[in-house]
């Protein structure tokens, strides 16, 4: 079989918008709750209160100014400065200086320095300091306190050197003063340095100064509104983050349109619906049970594609094959067969997949099967099971290899099921035989269409083996449990058959997006005319 190679398919914004439809309640779930999460954790939040004060950093020296003496920064980098002064406001001796002055705090050195700081401002010679507090007049005093001890400890650091001189000049003028020798030249030379270092000492306090005192506290912590603004931000981020991740880690296959792609632009025959739980519990077929129904409706749709497919082809013997199992070709070709029996044509669905036969199931068939026709212990009219599908009430006739005449009613088609029979020790040599090819022929010749109910294509070769002795494929997948890396093998596996897949269905149709929206058109007439249409069994 030939297939086209994958069209690359670019991604728009309404892939991701689908995207984002489809998970839709993760991207939701972390929109709420994220902030839901910022509002109680702000609701759980102590009370903090900030509190600033300025502190004003002088640029000039005027001590050396008038004392004709050299400055010693006047190269530095002004904002070098700044910062050098900001972090000599965070030793712990002036901590310690504020928590004297302010006592009662509960508070140690290294706590202090944690609820506060001290930073510069841009293009300005100013310091501001900031203190954290449960309460603001605390706040407020602790750093006002903060301010003041920083100027009179730079004052301190500043005169310092001065001081030691002055103490020095002091010291002398006293020992020569006490030796009677106050008229001399070095005791007045003394005298004028006394001076200059006490005018110099003076000076220095202009060097740094408070500017601007607290005048009222701004809480800090909880900022609730801002943390849910936050948290609703945070929330859509990680939803869409989320839901992101989660589609490109689910493999699953979303759409019929993906899987025409990643099978080399397969036609797609019918998206068909899975049927409903009571139905399920009873093995029903719903061609059978509400033939006129919504749900069969999809069924009635496949036999006119097949049809359509089958145009120019001389394709009688078809065989229904999946990826895996549980994908739903059993049913399939259980419904089609009625289907196409309904619209007069000679039906025979035969059940090739020995491993796990489900198609007597269906139609509550006990009897010789295949293998034993194969086998040579039943002959083919004795292992096929006549299914009439009658149009007008009829009744349900026939029971274990029993006959059955229908009573009453008009024959729209005939449908003849040959089961699988025992399985065999080795199903893969069994579909490979000859005689197996010679009984399909047999079939071939006694129907206008054979529907084989073939084994799943990966992981055993009896598809393969059976796809030689067929005239076409169909391929069932079920949306939502097929996954892209077995499509892909799916697709090598249909390449290397020597026979022509005709299209493929898509099972449990519902899960896909879209699916059932004004797809479907009831007659009410059919439906009162064949409400009471009943199988009739034949051997």
């Amino acid at each position: 079989m030939e297939t086209a190679g994958h069209s690359s398919h670019a991604t728009t914004l309404r892939d991701y918008l689908q995207v984002v439809r489809r998970r839709k309640w993760v991207a939701l779930q972390a929109l709420v709750l994220v902030p839901v999460a910022a509002l109680l954790v702000s609701l759980h939040q102590q009370k903090l209160y900030s509190a600033s004060a300025q502190v004003f950093l002088s640029s000039q020296d005027l001590a050396a100014q008038l004392t004709g003496t050299q400055s010693t920064g006047i190269n530095l980098d002004p904002t070098r400065i700044a910062q050098t002064q900001a972090d000599l406001a965070r030793v712990p001796t002036l901590a310690q200086r504020v928590l004297h002055t302010v006592p009662g705090t509960g508070l140690t050195a290294a706590q202090f320095l944690r609820q506060s700081s001290v930073t510069t401002e841009t293009n300005a010679d100013l310091l501001t300091f900031h203190v954290t507090s449960h309460s603001p007049e605390l706040a407020e005093r602790l750093v006002d306190a903060y301010a003041a001890a920083y100027t009179v400890y730079r004052r301190q650091l500043d005169t310092t050197s001065i001081a030691k001189a002055l103490s020095g000049v002091n010291h002398r003028l006293a020992s020569l003063q006490a030796a009677g020798d106050s008229s001399s030249a070095l005791y007045a030379s003394l005298v004028d340095r006394q001076q200059t270092l006490e005018t110099m000492e003076a000076l220095q306090t202009s060097n740094a100064s408070v500017v601007k005192q607290a005048s009222g506290t701004t809480q800090t912590q909880p900022k609730t509104m801002r943390n849910v603004v936050v948290g609703f931000a945070l929330g859509l981020l990680l939803g869409l983050g989320l839901t992101f991740l989660w589609e490109a880690l689910d493999t699953r296959v979303r759409s019929s349109e993906e899987i025409s792609e990643r099978l080399g632009g397969l036609p797609l025959l019918a998206r068909l619906p899975a049927p409903d739980r009571k139905l399920r519990a009873k093995h029903g077929l719903v061609m059978l049970a509400d033939p006129a129904g919504r749900r069969a409706e999809p069924f009635r749709m496949l036999r006119t594609n097949l049809e359509f497919v089958n145009l120019d082809r001389d394709v009688r013997t078809i065989m229904v094959t999946s990826a895996l199992e549980q994908e739903g070709k059993s049913t399939t070709v259980a419904n089609l067969a009625v289907a196409l029996a309904r619209a007069g044509q000679r039906v025979i669905a035969v059940d090739l997949d020995l491993r796990r036969p489900f198609l007597d199931r269906f139609f509550a068939i006990h009897g010789p099967g295949v293998t034993e026709v194969v086998l040579g212990h039943a002959a083919l009219e004795e292992a096929l099971v006549q299914i009439a599908i009658a149009d007008p009430p009829s009744r349900y006739v026939g029971g274990e290899n029993g006959n059955g005449n229908g009573n009453g009613g008009h024959v729209r088609g005939i449908l003849e099921v040959l089961p699988a029979g025992p399985v065999p020790p080795d199903p893969g040599e069994f579909v490979a035989s000859e005689r197996l090819t010679s009984v399909l022929r047999a079939l071939r010749d006694r129907a206008s269409v054979v529907l084989v109910d073939a084994p799943p294509a990966l992981n055993i070769g009896d598809a393969s083996a059976l796809s030689a002795k067929v005239d076409g494929i169909i391929v069932a997948t079920r949306m939502h449990m097929i996954r892209r890396h077995t499509l892909a093998e799916l697709d090598r596996q249909l390449s290397a058959m020597p026979t022509p897949v005709l299209g493929f269905v898509v099972t449990d149709a519902q899960a896909e997006s879209g699916y059932g929206k004004g797809y479907y058109y009831e007659s009410r007439g059919y439906e009162t005319r064949n409400r009471h249409s009943t199988v009739e069994l034949k051997r």
